[in-house]
């Protein structure tokens, strides 16, 4: 264990009572830091000394006992933590401690956990949750309500939380992220012993409430809309909007979390090599992807590209190194939702869907890739999908014209 604890009875102040505070004294040779951490214990130098005796005797003993539980604890967490740390330390034996069988708790549990791991998606996904559940307990008791019990929500109780989401303009989309955020802190708790089993109110069985699917909405451009939004022209916002979509097109539909952590030496020739972020901290081992960088996507890396060729350098100022988890997620966000907008514009003028995002670059890649030969296990390989049935889920089907002549193939023997 990398530091030392031992209770100290704090008489460096001399009290005219003789009454003083017992303090954890914590010691780490690595950090060259000693700090002491007050009790709730108030003693004096001779009951001090009577109840850390070998034998200690009369009410000495329980004393002796409580005071031996409050070392073996500061021990016990001191010990888990490698490297240790104060600030680790503190945290773990000072604060509040927990009502595993509370809702509200466990998803605060797991916002922190998140953000501690730098998945900022999730943490805001689980946040979100938590503030339409909150408010939706406010609603029924009409006040804040700062405690909900594991073996509260039944059924029922989520079916009452589904309507007044549906009452207050929720689309089943965002019914089912809540719902679905709720089912994985169930599920996270019953795995680490925390509730019962017996509890659980997710399922297919008809006692059991079954989270509403969402239809799956088509984010594929075909090719010829691909060629009208690439041949479209329109201000310098819209343009660079237009550039970046097919970046990420022209690079295996390349997530933009992705785009703003690239850096040049990532770059070898005419292949660019990466590892997803998303993944990063989700799998033990990540799969590095290399995609084939076109002549467009060279030129897009001149334009908007640093002029600091260095191979640590971030090829697009998105963000920036310095920034923070929070502050680089902020930043992708801001520059996504532009690039949204620009696409919008050029989108209305060439007569495609309005709703078109970033999205649709990945999307198309997928689609367009299979229908034009590719397996979905290759794929899937330049989407970084670790599961074969998620690249499934991107696949928005082959057009009519390719099934009539598949089936005029099939009769050629």
């Amino acid at each position: 264990m990398d530091c030392s604890i031992t209770l100290y009875l704090d008489q460096r102040i001399k009290r005219i009572s003789d009454i003083y505070i017992v303090k954890l004294r914590v010691l780490s040779p690595t950090l060259r830091v000693t700090k002491m951490y007050s009790t709730n214990f108030k003693l004096t130098s001779e009951e001090f000394e009577l109840a850390r005796s070998k034998k200690p005797k009369g009410k000495f003993v329980d004393l002796s006992i409580e005071l031996n539980k409050l070392l073996s604890k500061a021990l016990e967490i001191a010990e888990s933590i490698i490297p240790f740390s104060f600030e680790k330390f503190e945290k773990e034996m000072f604060s509040e401690p927990r009502n595993k069988a509370d809702v509200i708790d466990a998803f605060k549990v797991a916002i922190e956990e998140n953000k501690s791991l730098g998945r900022l998606g999730n943490a805001d996904n689980y946040q979100n949750s938590l503030n339409s559940i909150s408010k939706f307990l406010e609603k029924k008791a009409d006040k804040k309500v700062d405690k909900l019990l594991f073996s509260e929500i039944t059924t029922e109780w989520l079916q009452k939380y589904e309507e007044y989401m549906k009452t207050n303009g929720k689309s089943t989309t965002t019914i089912s992220m809540y719902v679905r955020a709720l089912r994985a802190i169930f599920n996270s708790s019953i795995s680490k012993g925390d509730i019962s089993s017996k509890i659980y109110p997710f399922g297919k069985e008809k006692s059991k409430y079954k989270i509403s699917s969402v239809k799956k909405v088509k984010k594929t451009l075909k090719p010829d809309e691909l060629k009208k939004l690439f041949k479209a022209t329109g201000s310098e916002e819209q343009l660079r909007a237009k550039a970046f979509f097919f970046f990420s097109y022209n690079c295996s539909g390349m997530n933009f979390k992705d785009i703003a952590n690239l850096t040049y030496g990532q770059i070898d020739g005419d292949r660019l090599k990466f590892f997803r972020k998303k993944t990063e901290n989700t799998t033990s081992e990540q799969t590095e992807i290399s995609v084939y960088l076109t002549p467009f996507a060279h030129d897009v890396i001149k334009r908007y590209g640093s002029e600091n060729k260095g191979a640590n350098t971030l090829i697009f100022s998105i963000i920036t190194k310095e920034m923070s988890a929070e502050e680089k997620q902020k930043a992708i966000k801001n520059f996504t939702r532009s690039v949204n907008q620009g696409l919008k514009k050029l989108a209305v003028k060439v007569g495609i869907d309005e709703n078109i995002s970033t999205y649709y670059a990945r999307h198309s890649f997928s689609t367009n890739a299979i229908r034009s030969g590719a397996s979905m296990e290759l794929v899937s390989e330049q989407l970084g999908h670790a599961d074969l049935k998620t690249t499934q889920n991107y696949f928005s089907g082959f057009e009519d014209d390719s099934i009539e002549k598949l089936t005029k193939k099939l009769m050629k023997f």
